[in-house]
């Protein structure tokens, strides 16, 4: 399933984001970078405009809004609520790393070129994620310049 050709779009960002907070809850860090005033994540305790040795910024100029935020179990909707209970288009990238490694990426307003997952995501996640219809893998089409073959 991840295969290096596969894209993956995601077909409820709001209820897909809780789902991988609540994966990778614990010893866990999450990044939102985009147009972040109206947001209120800053209120979370431990938010920091810090990059980690995980989590970067991916927009370099425009200079964006970049915001870190902890998270341990049952934080998620604490999350998804001080964003406004969606993922709003003013959130361009979003990263989530556990114990330091980057484990989650979502990219370019959750592009289905640009969604990353790492080793750290269980495969029975993604599956529970495509049967709930909250994530579609998408076969990227063959290269037309390659031979057929005979």
């Amino acid at each position: 399933m991840r295969s290096k050709g596969a894209r993956w779009l995601v077909l409820d960002k709001r209820r897909f984001l809780l789902a991988i907070i609540e994966e990778l809850a614990g010893n866990a860090h999450i990044s939102f970078e985009g147009d972040l005033p109206s947001l209120k994540l800053t209120s979370i305790p431990g938010a920091s405009e810090c990059e980690t040795e995980a989590l970067k910024r991916n927009t370099l100029w425009p200079t964006q809004d970049f915001l870190v935020l902890p998270f341990e179990p049952s934080m998620g909707r604490a999350i998804l609520s001080a964003i406004g209970g969606t993922v709003p288009g003013s959130i361009i990238h979003v990263q989530v790393e556990k114990e330091g490694v980057l484990q989650f990426g979502a990219y370019d307003n959750f592009h289905p070129e640009s969604i990353y997952f790492g080793g750290g995501v269980r495969q029975e996640f993604l599956e529970s994620m495509l049967c709930q219809g909250l994530l579609k893998s998408i076969q990227k089409p063959e290269d037309k310049n390659t031979p057929a073959e005979k």
